[in-house]
């Protein structure tokens, strides 16, 4: 078992280098500007459904008070509050690795899901800092869809363990 609280299938004489997870609160909130929104839009609903109860249950009007703001709140809970709930118990299952001839990563939320991409398939990386020593490190795969390990502590530790062929392809300045 190793120090993160998962034991990695290392091939023989395959080396670990670094391995990490995110850091827990700027990967919960990483999209708190979208979760905020939902969370005003969840409380707004919520109560246009409590006010369309109260009169559907008081005075016999049409069930349809209750009809369209239902949808809205389900939806804006998944948005909002939901969003920083799921994200949160994702962390407790995300797990980094880079190996001498890998990189690792478990995930998943209800079944562990592993992904190992060999290092010479990585062509480039860009990173997204949120501050000094935080950032998350989008891993380019060529044709292939890009990893992305959100919200390292120290990312240099990992960039440092990347073959010296893969190189910084600029910073993104939106959200990865």
């Amino acid at each position: 078992m190793s120090r993160t609280g998962w034991s990695w299938p290392l091939a023989d004489n395959e080396t670990l280098l670094w391995q990490g997870r995110p850091a827990p609160r700027c990967y919960t909130f990483r999209r708190w500007k979208a979760a905020l929104a939902g969370s005003l839009l969840f409380l707004a609903s919520s109560l246009w459904l409590f006010l369309g109860y109260q009169l559907v249950a008081g005075d016999g009007h049409s069930q349809l008070l209750l009809a369209i703001p239902l949808p809205l709140v389900v939806i804006s809970f998944f948005f909002g509050p939901g969003q920083l709930l799921l994200a949160r118990w994702r962390w407790e299952k995300l797990f980094y690795a880079v190996t001498d001839r890998r990189l690792l990563v478990r995930d998943g939320l209800l079944w562990a899901r592993f992904c190992s991409i060999p290092l010479n398939e990585l062509t480039g990386w860009q990173q997204r800092s949120y501050g000094t020593n935080l950032a998350s490190i989008r891993l380019l795969r060529g044709e292939q869809p890009p990893q992305v390990l959100a919200c390292l502590e120290y990312p240099q530790l990992l960039i440092d363990q990347l073959p010296g062929r893969v190189q910084q392809v600029g910073n993104r300045p939106d959200p990865v």
